[in-house]
């Protein structure tokens, strides 16, 4: 019995020693140039035994023979094979590849290497975009990409975007494709039936970005394809440029959990120059002198008054925003996952505007089979978005900018305050903007599910069949109530409620084989073949009553008056059936090419014109892989030349256009009776997109020196615009018909350096620069222009005609003033009530009158050139990144200036406040060395018309984003269950640099109408932000 059990103590001790000699753990630290490499894959050859490094680069890998080689492979590194050391901590340095570089690149239906691609396409990691509270991912656009413009339309949290890749391509919609994992999702505002606007004059600023409901912190990469070689796979939705996302999936190793936090504060990030009250009261002497009239005791001693309410100040606040995150990750024995849950909130700058999101993602994918591999990508979000009023001269900013610095917000009661001018109830008169906050609001609730599920079959070595169904599904429901209220001399007689729902539902099914084969080590194919059917559909309903509701609680629109009842309701469905090819071919890393071909047929046309055909081809040569370039390859790492050409399509128009649309009224005899909504065109057919680019890549000294160059050019024919068939007539029908041309040309730079690097310490940069130039070469449309309109279409603010850019802001040109009689009695008859003080303008035609013919084109909202400079600091754990973005010869067309230049002290703004301008008003033999006219009554010489006054340099040099962060050493943790600690400090928009003088000069464009960019209608400010965060990895 003893012997027994010694027999079995001397074979366990056996086992135990044998795990120790055999089994066991490595640690060591991976560098490169010095630098711990984080997320490098370690795996023990030949087996699933596998870790990944830290953020220092240190690995710890259990259960490992000694005897056995560990595998190290980094993105964009050469992989490094060594043997395993279990006696020493092993230090391996991996080399950097740029033939490796971003090794994978998403180019839309699958994947190839950045070596092979010849398309313009612009990368974005998540690394980039880490620790920055952006509310929705196309703000984290700005300044990463070369020409990719992104601006804002509307400071409003969840606001709209406006993105724009390589310029203008159409009048009719100039958003990208958004593409997340695979489904599209639509931005363009003729695929958004989400545009409850109730509140406003419906150019856009109450619209809400596409991409809301979309969790930053899941995504993993993002890749712009912005020439038509690389969009043409596309076809009909790739004219504006193609954004693939690609969110976060489960990697190999131990399971990840992680919890990531920020909290942020928002405020104003500049303010507008009016009158304060000493100011305003002698402004209002002055008009009360001017109109003979006794000036009233409150205005008669400026001297004593105190500064007045400030209303920025009031309608401003300090604003708080925060985020919540975890995540789960990993690997185990063939199925990938990752899952996330996700809560937002963001309070608006403004008063009674904000925005939450709550999000959950599922991505999912399983080896069941060596032949078999499904999955699922879904996101499930929900977000309410509650926006005021900030449209035209209605809107909140606007009446900040206008309200006598006279008038309390309250008054001791407690009430809000109102004008008491003595004028009467005036549209046009100052509101208290504080009481329109709290009064006129709106809230929309939106749901979403986006996703796919797929499955791959693997046929043969190298064949893979794939069949998924992508879906997109959107529900949103919008309610707004506006009481009746009396404001000193403003009153609404109405309570008004409205509401509003919407659905919208797309899908799509891919199915398409991808075979890739390597020939005697020196021939690469791979050759896609597959076809596609996709199907939007939306309806919406809507309602408005007025009446006398319980309270802003109870605004069933039931309880509403039944004779004031407006019901809306309206649907709209489009498909498309397409084939898709593709071939990419490689010759020793020296030679590459491919090509593409798309067919697509779209019910949006008729059937003579429903198919459209989009070829691509492109093409590139690696230099520094030829032999007679190795003298060189000591200084020049990488070179390569490529040029591509494609064609895409565009058919960003409402539904079924090609057809006349009934819809049913209610007539004033009773019932209803059919109208036309559009009048049909059968005729109609895709707007088409040519495009050619040409370029180079280059790396030089080690590649410490990186620079990418494209020059394009792109050919727009065909667009579609909405025509009138008789603009003299009320009751004129509407129909879309292809109109006309436009040529883009650019170039495109992005240079990126390391400057120092050393064991402790690296500096690296990335300067960005774009610049194009377009032209409509021609257009056959109504009038032979295209006006751009605001002010619910009172006001021609710009005018596209044949041989100008597009949306040119279009007035009269000023000349001075009239500082005597003499120059009065000289120039050219204006108006019967010019006089000295008043504006010149200049007689363009000669014919000694001012007319609608001396209008020119008066500026421009395209910039001469765009650019950004990306400076990135790191010291041990602690890194500095500071990004600068500018714009350079942009003009921006003030319309803020209208109204509050002093113009119109008369049709009920005579006691709304003006801009500081007015102090050096024209003032005969008192003020007469000035370029500010003369204060009026209701501005007899139309000083305030369409002119190049109102028209301001946009440049700007901006403090894009500075962030600083500190990873606490790995050591600290090595005996916890935390493996990372990150700690970090953002600010957005710190400073700019403009000679503007409204808010914010990147402006976006009203209603996502590129003929309306650059117009300051008195926009939602794009606030200042600063948030502190925390990520934590167990």
């Amino acid at each position: 019995m003893q012997k027994r059990t010694l027999k079995k103590l001397l074979c366990l001790a056996v086992l135990m020693w044998g795990n120790f000699f055999f089994a066991q753990t490595v640690k060591g630290k991976v560098t490169s140039e010095g630098l711990g490499l984080p997320g490098v894959g370690v795996i023990v050859q030949g087996t699933k035994n596998a870790t990944t490094t830290d953020f220092d680069g240190g690995f710890i890998l259990n259960n490992v023979d000694p005897k056995s080689t560990l595998i190290f492979s980094y993105i964009g590194y050469k992989n490094v094979s060594l043997p395993a050391d279990t006696k020493s901590v092993m230090k391996v340095n991996m080399v950097n590849d740029l033939e490796k570089l971003n090794e994978v690149v998403v180019i839309g239906y699958g994947t190839s290497k950045r070596k092979d691609v010849n398309g313009a396409i612009s990368s974005i990691k998540a690394s980039e975009i880490q620790d920055k509270p952006f509310t929705s991912i196309d703000q984290a656009l700005v300044g990463k990409a070369a020409g990719v413009n992104v601006t804002q339309n509307s400071g409003t949290p969840g606001g709209g975007i406006s993105v724009q890749i390589r310029g203008i391509t159409s009048i009719n919609g100039n958003e990208p494709l958004y593409v997340i994992d695979g489904t599209p999702v639509f931005a363009d505002k003729n695929n958004d039936s989400f545009s409850f606007s109730a509140l406003g004059g419906g150019n856009g600023q109450t619209k809400n970005s596409a991409l809301s409901g979309l969790n930053i912190s899941d995504i993993e990469t993002i890749d712009i394809l912005k020439d038509a070689s690389s969009t043409a796979i596309y076809g009909a939705n790739g004219a504006n440029g193609v954004v693939l996302i690609t969110t976060k999936k489960g990697k190999k190793g131990k399971s990840t959990f992680s919890y990531e936090t920020y909290l942020g504060t928002q405020q104003v990030a500049n303010s507008v120059d009016v009158l304060n009250l000493p100011q305003y009261a002698a402004y209002q002497a002055k008009i009360f002198k001017m109109n003979g009239e006794p000036v009233p005791y409150q205005y008669q001693k400026p001297d004593l008054l105190g500064n007045g309410t400030n209303w920025q100040d009031e309608l401003f606040r300090t604003a708080t925003m925060y985020n919540h995150q975890i995540s789960f990750s990993g690997e185990k024995e063939g199925t990938r996952y990752y899952t996330s849950l996700n809560y937002f909130d963001q309070e608006g700058i403004v008063l009674n505007s904000d925005f939450n999101r709550m999000s959950m993602r599922l991505n999912i994918d399983s080896t069941v089979k060596s032949w078999l591999k499904i999955g699922n990508n879904m996101s499930i979000s929900k977000s309410s978005q509650q926006v005021v009023r900030n449209d035209d001269r209605g809107g909140l900013v606007m009446n900040t900018l206008r309200q006598s610095p006279e008038l309390p917000v309250r008054y001791a009661d407690g009430s809000f305050a109102g004008p008491t001018s003595g004028l009467g109830s005036s549209a046009n008169e100052a509101t208290n903007p504080i009481a329109l906050s709290e009064y006129n609001n709106a809230k929309t609730d939106r749901y979403k599910i986006n996703g796919n599920v797929f499955a791959d079959f693997t046929l043969t070595k190298g064949l893979v069949f794939r069949t998924e169904l992508g879906y997109d599904l959107n529900f949103a429901k919008s309610s707004s109530f506006a009481p009746k209220y009396t404001l000193g001399n403003v009153s609404e007689l109405l309570n008004k409620s409205y509401k509003q729902q919407d659905q919208s539902f797309y899908w799509s099914l891919k199915n398409y084989l991808t075979y890739n084969k390597t020939f005697n080590e020196k021939h690469n194919f791979t050759f896609l073949l597959g076809q596609e059917a996709q199907e939007s559909q939306y309806e919406y309903l809507s309602g408005y009553r007025s009446g006398e509701f319980l309270s802003r609680d109870f605004t069933n629109l039931n309880i509403g008056d039944i004779d004031t009842a407006v019901n809306g309701n309206g649907s709209g469905r489009w498909s498309m059936t397409s084939y898709i090819s593709r071939l990419n071919y490689s010759f020793t890393d020296r030679y590459s090419f491919s090509a593409s071909l798309r067919a697509d047929a779209s019910s949006n046309f008729g059937p003579n014109n429903k198919w459209g055909y989009f070829p691509s081809f492109a093409a590139g040569w690696t230099v520094s892989n030829e032999k007679f370039f190795e003298p060189l390859s000591s200084t020049v790492n990488y070179l390569k030349f490529k040029a591509g050409y494609g064609s895409v399509g565009n058919q960003n128009i409402p539904a079924n256009r090609y057809q006349t649309i009934l819809s049913l009224t209610a007539s004033p005899f009773g019932g209803v009776s059919p109208t036309i909504d559009n009048l049909g065109n059968p005729n109609i057919k895709w707007e088409s997109l040519k495009s050619f680019d040409v370029g180079f890549e280059l790396g030089m000294l080690n590649n410490r020196v990186k620079l990418d160059f494209d020059y394009y050019v792109k050919h727009s024919s065909n667009f579609l615009t909405k025509q009138i068939n008789d603009e003299s007539n009320q009751s004129a029908l509407n129909y879309y018909l292809n109109t006309g041309e436009i040529e883009t040309k650019g170039i495109e730079l992005t240079l990126n350096t390391r400057n120092i690097v050393t064991e402790n310490f690296t500096w690296d940069s990335t300067v960005i620069f774009s610049k194009y130039n377009n032209e409509l070469t021609s257009f056959q449309g109504a009038g032979k222009s295209l006006l751009g309109k605001v002010q619910f279409d009172l006001y021609n603010v710009t005018r596209t005609t044949e041989g100008q850019p597009v949306g040119q802001f279009y007035g009269y040109v000023t000349d001075g003033l009239f500082k005597n009689a003499a120059e009065l009695a000289a120039g050219p008859i204006q108006e019967a009530g010019t006089g000295i003080g008043d504006i010149r303008f200049k007689d363009l035609n000669g014919d000694g009158k001012i007319d609608a013919k001396d209008q020119k084109a008066i500026g421009s909202a395209i910039p001469d050139f765009t650019y950004s400079f990306i400076n990135n600091f790191k010291y041990k754990n602690l890194s500095l990144s500071i990004m600068l973005t500018g714009s350079e010869g942009n003009e921006i067309y003030n319309f803020t200036r209208h109204y509050t230049d002093g113009i119109y002290p008369g049709f009920g703004d005579r006691f709304a406040n003006v801009s500081t301008r007015a102090i050096n008003a024209f003032e005969p033999g008192v003020n007469e060395n000035t370029n500010e006219p003369r204060i009026t009554l209701n501005d007899p010489n139309g000083n305030g018309r369409i002119s190049n006054r109102f028209v301001e340099d946009g440049s700007y040099l901006r403090i894009q984003n500075v962030s600083l962060s500190y990873d606490l050493p790995s050591q600290i943790f090595k005996n916890s269950f935390i493996s990372k600690v990150r700690l970090y400090v953002n600010v957005q928009n710190l400073y700019t640099w403009t000679k503007y003088s409204g808010f914010d000069p990147a402006l976006g464009n009203l209603d996502q109408n590129i003929t309306l960019s650059g117009i300051d209608l008195g926009r939602y400010p794009v606030p200042r932000t600063t948030s502190m965060g925390l990520n934590l990895e167990f």
